[in-house]
């Protein structure tokens, strides 16, 4: 089990956060380092940007089409799950790499969003708002009628999978704060893993199972942070004015993609997990974020509004030969 980590911080930090995490930008410049040990065609771009000022969240709102977000893939590669609203409420849905067969998965009136496969690729778990308040759920492909694992008033949300398929970690506000926890997927009490002053979201387990990478809220500033089990160490990645968000981890554990406003608007980048080499894969003037890596590392699944509406985009793990997934 992990252990539960007890580090100080800030006393105050002003929440910036939404179901569908509604951007915002603003940010400051910062010199890019140099590539990666995954991929060493990638190219890393060195940049100075300087700041670049605030854009109005409505527009966003404004944006025609449906909203496509936070895609996961199945363990074999060949498969997606998503959040959509394409057809009035937010349901996920699934679709194949190459942009065929779509299907709809859950029909609630409600919000389902965060979706997240099981290794064995038999279930997934997602956060719903069907019961009235955000609560961590789980279906099977087999049996799509989900159950419901979480039952607290407070917002529970964002789960993901331990590699042995055994446990979700999700983030509650159960105990004031955003705060990482775990449970068993068979059922019981969560065990609160952080205790902090800081608000964590969107943590995932490395592959290896030993460490967990998470965004880290403080000081009106999210900055990508690795916890690890055995030590407890809070270990801090990046140190950046912009908002550096929604991390997940490389197939061998080597790496971590995220999304970043230091050059003025959302782009996909990588670091290495020793915090060297940061990498901008995508410099799109369109937002790119929720990124996550196909379990062979080769491609890179995320989402873009460059065509006006959120839709998802698949690159390989270079940043190159960018492609909108259709459905």
């Amino acid at each position: 089990m992990f252990p539960q980590l007890d580090k100080g911080g800030p006393t105050e930090t002003e929440k910036i956060f939404s179901p569908v995490d509604i951007l915002m930008y603003a940010t400051e410049g910062n010199n890019l380092q140099r590539g990666s040990p995954l991929l060493r065609t990638r190219v890393c771009l060195a940049l100075t940007v300087s700041w670049l000022g605030a854009f109005a969240t409505g527009a966003l709102a404004q944006q025609s089409g449906s909203f496509n977000s936070y895609p996961d893939w199945s363990p074999d590669g060949a498969s997606i799950v998503f959040s959509s609203d394409r057809l009035g409420s937010s349901d996920l849905f699934l679709i194949a790499a190459d942009g065929s067969g779509l299907r709809r998965l859950t029909t609630s009136d409600s919000v389902d969003s965060h979706p997240s496969w099981s290794p064995d690729g038999r279930r997934i778990a997602f956060d719903s708002h069907r019961d009235g308040n955000r609560e961590i759920y789980m279906m099977s492909l087999d049996e799509p009628a989900p159950i419901r694992l979480t039952h607290d008033p407070a917002w529970d949300g964002s789960p993901f999978w331990s590699p042995d398929g055994t446990r979700l970690l999700f983030y509650s506000e159960r105990d004031g704060n955003a705060e990482l926890y775990e449970m068993d997927v068979a059922g019981g009490e969560p065990t609160r893993l952080t205790r902090t002053s800081f608000n964590e979201y969107y943590a995932s387990w490395s592959p290896s199972g030993t460490e967990i990478v998470t965004e880290v809220e403080s000081e009106d500033q999210r900055d990508i942070y690795v916890l690890t089990g055995a030590s407890g160490v809070r270990e801090r990645l990046t140190h950046d004015p912009s908002r550096d968000h929604l991390p997940a981890w490389s197939p061998d554990g080597s790496e971590i993609v995220f999304a970043s406003r230091r050059a003025g608007n959302d782009d996909i980048y990588v670091i290495q997990r020793d915090g060297t080499g940061i990498c901008n894969l995508t410099t799109d003037p369109a937002v790119d974020v929720m990124a996550k890596w196909s379990p062979d590392g080769r491609y890179i699944v995320f989402v873009s509004n460059r065509r006006g509406a959120f839709d998802l985009y698949i690159m390989t793990a270079a940043g190159t030969d960018v492609r909108r997934v259709e459905g």
